[in-house]
C-alpha cells in the first residue's frame, strides 16, 4: 500500500481545459515531492495509446483503485495538506483571468478564474476541493464502473 502519510503540503496546481484534468504537486516534509492527477471525466476516450484511463486518480502516475485503501488514504491526505504558495513555487500565482471577450468558458473554469483571482492559497484549496468532490461522488464510481467494461 501507498504511504501518503508523509505529505503535508500543496504546492502547485493546474485545472486543464481538456475536459477538466486537475493536477497537483504535493510535498513531504522533507522536500520528497509528488504528482496527483485526476483526468478528464467529461470526453470520452480517444482510444490513443498509453492514454490513461478517464475520471481517474493517479498518484506518480500510479492509477487508485476506487474505493480502495490507497484512495481513502490518498483522501485523508488531501484533506489535512496545507496549500504552501512559498513565492516561486506555485504555478497560479500569475493571477490569470479565462474571462476574455469573444470566449465562452463553463462554470468550471468561471470559478476557478474567480479563485486564481483572490490569490494563489485560494486557487489551490479550489484545485483540492474539486478533487476531493469528484472522487467521494457516487458519479466517480458509475463513471469508473461504465469505463472499465
Amino acid at each position: 500500500m501507498m504511504d501518503f502519510d508523509g505529505i503535508t503540503s500543496v504546492l502547485e496546481g493546474a485545472f486543464a481545459t481538456d475536459g477538466g484534468s486537475i493536477s497537483l504537486l504535493l510535498s513531504e516534509a522533507d522536500g520528497t515531492k509528488h504528482s496527483l492527477l485526476l483526468t478528464q471525466h467529461l470526453l470520452p476516450p480517444c482510444g490513443c495509446p498509453d492514454e490513461r484511463k478517464t475520471g481517474r486518480i493517479y498518484f506518480d502516475g500510479q492509477l487508485i483503485g476506487v474505493r480502495s485503501k490507497e484512495e481513502k488514504a490518498l483522501i485523508l491526505m488531501l484533506k489535512r495538506a496545507k496549500p504552501d504558495v512559498s513565492p516561486g513555487l506555485s504555478g497560479t500565482s500569475d493571477r490569470q483571468t479565462f474571462s476574455r471577450p469573444g470566449m465562452i468558458v463553463g462554470k468550471d473554469i468561471e470559478d476557478y478564474s474567480a479563485r486564481i483571482a483572490e490569490g494563489p492559497e485560494s486557487a489551490l484549496r479550489y484545485l483540492v476541493g474539486e478533487v476531493l468532490r469528484y472522487v467521494e461522488s457516487d458519479e466517480y464510481v458509475s463513471h469508473a464502473e461504465i469505463h472499465e467494461r
